[in-house]
């Protein structure tokens, strides 16, 4: 299953993000998705929001904002909702 951002110009998957860091941008934010993973706990869903224009490597770390989402299909719903700057 995958969820859509904007009438489907995203298509973001728990598979993927499982593999592979997400990026893109939205109205003026930039974002990543990332799967957090630490011993003895359970999978993490890791999103950052900052301002565009820079990447997340030039982007000074005052600008980011982090947030984590359990790493289930809810999760990733929510996820996509705290990046459309709905509150969560």
């Amino acid at each position: 299953m995958s969820v859509d951002l904007r009438a489907g110009l995203y298509k973001i998957s728990l598979n993927y993000i499982k593999k592979e860091r997400y990026t893109g941008s939205n109205d003026g934010m930039r974002f990543m998705l990332e799967k957090k993973s630490a011993e003895g706990e359970e999978d993490r869903i890791l999103v950052c929001l900052w301002p565009e224009p820079y990447s997340y490597e030039k982007t000074g770390e005052d600008q980011k904002r982090f947030r984590e989402f359990p790493f289930t299909e809810d999760g990733l719903q929510s996820a996509v909702s705290y990046i459309m700057g709905d509150e969560v």
